[in-house]
């Protein structure tokens, strides 16, 4: 095993090689000197090529494993013990194996304001009451309202700021409406470096008052993106599996409208569109323009990711899931941390575990946004531009072991 060395540390390893038996576990021993407390580190072993490591550890987890038997003792590195161990030994794992420890990786970003969220109430007069409203800002942003032609109506809102203790702003705008049916959007710009945010909401007031017309939209409005909801079933996609893209590990239903894993090799001709070494499966259906929306069961699942690929994705090697490499999805693991799988990996703090997620896709303005379906609350909303068609993903994840072997259920379209 090699050493690391670093301009704080240093990376002590064995100064001989490492013999032990097949079917045996062993631990290739390695700690930081002085002992610092690793668990914020980043670790990478590998053996030939950095950039394809047999573990790596990030941002408080093991994020990439070559194999299940290759594992770390979380609990260790904090003492600075980042030992490498691989269980069930075989005649395959007879390598030189490199271990190389960095500072924390961080993922930082210029504070300057929450996403905004959109909130709508009845008023007297038979108007409806629009408040836009965010927090963590400075300085106070500008505030644009735009209907559903793109035409600005700022001029007939007003805004409220006001300090937090931190010093930093509250900001909140209202607009009254009495419209029969529109699509509003809230956008909050700084000239600070970060992406603008926006907010929607779309309404179709006068059945049975306004509470009615709030919930059935709330699921696809709330902190939402510009214009994201008009007639939403229209836009319900017929989405099915496409076996022929499923990993062989994967089962898929005769209906195209369930898959799952049973840690059990299918028989299956292979093809350039096959998925080969992930549990992943894509829709038959590949969008190009405008918006679709499906919803996926995902409920008795301890693990899943969601979301949309690219048509050009690798099928074949191994994959990491981000933006950059033509994913946008978002999972759930060890069965109550969810994430958006950005280019630095986004924890979601769900206050309500989804039984069923909500995807929806605006092609034409480069959004994805994921929804719990029940509780009508936003999880994430990733911001791109598209080039090439997109394909609905899903990944049931490993069965391991019947832990997670419920399968992935498409929803059937909603005709009423």
């Amino acid at each position: 095993m090699s050493t690391k060395v670093h301009r704080h540390f240093i990376v002590v390893g064995p100064s001989k090689p490492v013999v032990t038996y097949v079917g045996e576990d062993v631990v290739l021993p390695a700690s930081l000197s002085p002992a610092l407390n690793s668990e914020a580190f980043q670790v990478r072993w590998f053996t030939t090529d950095i950039g394809s490591p047999e573990l790596l550890y990030i941002n408080y987890r093991i994020r990439q494993q070559s194999d299940t038997r290759r594992t770390l003792s979380i609990d260790n590195l904090k003492n600075g013990n980042v030992s490498l161990i691989i269980r069930n030994v075989r005649v395959s794992d007879d390598h030189l194996y490199r271990c190389l420890v960095d500072l924390p990786l961080l993922c930082v970003s210029l504070v300057l304001g929450a996403q905004p969220s959109i909130s709508m109430s009845s008023t007297e007069g038979q108007k409806t009451r629009l408040e836009c409203s965010t927090e963590k800002w400075n300085p106070q942003p500008e505030v644009t309202w735009r209907d559903m032609n793109g035409a600005d109506v700022t001029s007939q809102s007003t805004i409220k700021s006001e300090q937090d203790s931190e010093g930093l702003l509250r900001v909140s705008s209202v607009l009254l409406v009495k419209e029969e049916y529109n699509v509003f959007s809230c956008l909050m710009r700084s000239k600070a470096p970060k992406p603008d945010w926006h907010s929607g909401l779309s309404f179709s007031p006068g059945v049975s008052g306004w509470l009615v017309a709030f919930c059935v939209l709330l699921a696809l409005c709330l902190l939402a993106t510009p214009l994201l909801v008009i007639q939403w079933r229209r836009m319900r996609a017929d989405v099915t599996f496409d076996p022929e893209t499923a990993d062989p590990y994967l089962i898929v239903s005769e209906d195209g409208k369930e898959v799952r894993d049973t840690d059990t090799w299918q028989r299956g001709t292979d093809n350039p569109k096959r998925f080969g070494h992930s549990v992943i499966v894509l829709a038959r259906e590949g969008f190009t323009s405008g918006r679709h929306y499906w919803e996926v069961e995902v409920g008795g699942k301890t693990k899943w990711t969601l979301g949309v690929a690219r048509e050009s994705v690798n099928r074949k090697g191994e994959i990491t899931l981000s933006p950059y490499n033509g994913y946008w999805t978002v999972c759930l693991r060890n069965e109550n941390e969810y994430e958006a799988n950005t280019d630095c990996p986004l924890h979601l703090p769900l206050r309500v575990k989804p039984q069923t997620v909500g995807v929806f896709l605006d092609y034409d303005e480069g959004q994805v946004s994921f929804y719990n379906a029940q509780s009508r609350s936003h999880l994430y909303t990733f911001t791109d531009s598209f080039t090439e068609p997109l394909y609905p993903f899903f990944s049931p994840e490993l069965n391991d072991g019947g832990k997670n072997a419920a399968p992935l259920v498409i929803c059937p379209l909603r005709t009423h």
